[in-house]
């Protein structure tokens, strides 16, 4: 008897969640690259300003934390952002070995230019949603991300 399974599939994605918010985030920054291009900014650009406007000063860690970004390519984008003079970078107080990190005004303005667009996008993926079921998902991605949190890192265990 011939097993079909190979030349079928079996949609085992179609109930993988990872899967479909790897998927649906990927389709949302390549929609958001396209809606940015008339603008001098990159999606990682923007997720940084995004971050220091949300959060405030940081330190480079913080950024790609909240970013969930990786260090090296937050630090990149920082040294452009503080280049084109966006961001301000400067030792901590606290501690002279870290950098934090800052919005200028003219990051400021950067931001308050492409909020409108980003915006525009999160309404165009949410079209169709009511305002009970768009609290209903944010209750759930911050279930999903409190419970990742609270996973051990596997990185540490060596597993």
């Amino acid at each position: 008897m011939k097993d079909n399974r190979s030349s079928q599939g079996d949609s085992w994605l179609d109930g993988y969640v990872p899967y479909q918010l790897y998927r649906i985030t990927n389709r949302l920054n390549q929609r958001l690259r396209e809606r940015l291009r008339q603008l001098p900014i990159s999606v990682s650009r923007w997720r940084v300003l995004g971050v220091l406007r949300a959060h405030g000063t940081l330190t480079i860690n913080a950024i790609a934390e909240a970013a969930a970004m990786e260090q090296p390519t937050v630090s990149r984008t920082v040294t452009r952002l503080v280049r084109d003079g966006l961001v301000s970078r400067r030792a901590s107080k606290r501690d002279s070995r870290y950098m934090e990190v800052s919005l200028t005004a003219a990051g400021q303005s950067a931001f308050d230019t492409i909020y409108p667009i980003a915006v525009e996008h999160q309404t165009a993926a949410l079209r169709g949603f009511s305002a009970r079921e768009l609290a209903t998902l944010q209750d759930y991605l911050k279930r999903i991300q409190r419970n990742i949190a609270a996973e051990p890192d596997l990185r540490a265990t060596g597993n």
